[in-house]
């Protein structure tokens, strides 16, 4: 089995509710209880509005649980302060959706700019760990573009690229392959595939489609607030040994 500390994600008994008018609430998640671990594809199934981006956004450190425990690599989220949650979105989680940039900004700005965000990186290595991204995702000639001039397929590959371009530890996709056609679609999941193995980080991916998790470990369905497995491709006793990796402290996030 994978041990507690090669779980690049655990969610505990994740609760989530908004206020739906004058004293009334409605629970979106309910003691939702999850894991990744590295190189792991795991998928949550879901209509709209059933609470897939809540638990991502959760999960990714973009919203704050009600309730529960959320840790990435073994960082407790919940009790972090502003500045120093900041950090870990910045280094350890990448989060590729379908809006795209806020501003109208070159790709290759767009790119980057989880990198620029912090300190953590020099102006060269910044360059080219953008650079290397666009080039992985097939998406390098889109560099002087916005986001306007580009395909949806095109799109996909850069959201993909400055999800991934920081080397996280763990990837988030937000419905980022529905609406792809069949072919495309495959591509899509061999490339989530392929980054998994090449960075060795977790990938929970949020979908809506029946034919987008095809290629996952894990497949889960939220409704109604709660997860359900819905297929496990794992086979924990034939999976070799992973190798352990230190524990964080909360002084090591300190900007």
């Amino acid at each position: 089995m994978v041990g507690e500390l090669e779980r690049v994600l655990v969610l505990e008994g994740v609760w989530k509710r908004y206020g739906r008018g004058r004293d009334r609430w409605a629970a979106v998640l309910e003691g939702v209880s999850l894991t990744v671990a590295p190189k792991e594809i795991v998928t949550v199934l879901g209509t709209r509005d059933q609470g897939k981006t809540t638990l991502l956004r959760i999960a990714a450190g973009m919203e704050r649980a009600d309730r529960g425990s959320v840790c990435v690599d073994g960082i407790e989220l919940m009790g972090l302060k502003d500045r120093q949650l900041s950090a870990v979105l910045r280094t350890k989680i990448g989060w590729a959706g379908r809006d795209g940039p806020g501003m109208r900004m070159r790709m290759r700005d767009y790119v980057g700019l989880q990198l620029a965000a912090g300190r953590w990186w020099r102006k060269r290595k910044r360059l080219l760990r953008t650079v290397e991204a666009m080039e992985r995702l097939g998406v390098a000639d889109c560099a002087g573009a916005r986001w306007e001039e580009l395909s949806n397929w095109e799109r996909t590959r850069v959201e993909l690229a400055q999800a991934i371009a920081p080397h996280p530890r763990l990837l988030v996709v937000d419905d980022l392959l529905d609406g792809l056609s069949l072919g495309k679609l495959q591509e899509a999941t061999r490339l989530v595939r392929e980054l998994a193995e090449e960075i060795g980080c977790g990938v929970l991916m949020a979908v809506s489609d029946h034919m987008s998790p095809a290629s996952s470990d894990r497949v889960v369905r939220l409704e109604a607030g709660k997860l359900t497995v819905m297929a496990d491709h794992t086979d924990p006793p034939s999976r070799p040994p992973r190798r352990g990796r230190r524990a964080y402290t909360e002084s090591s996030i300190n900007a």
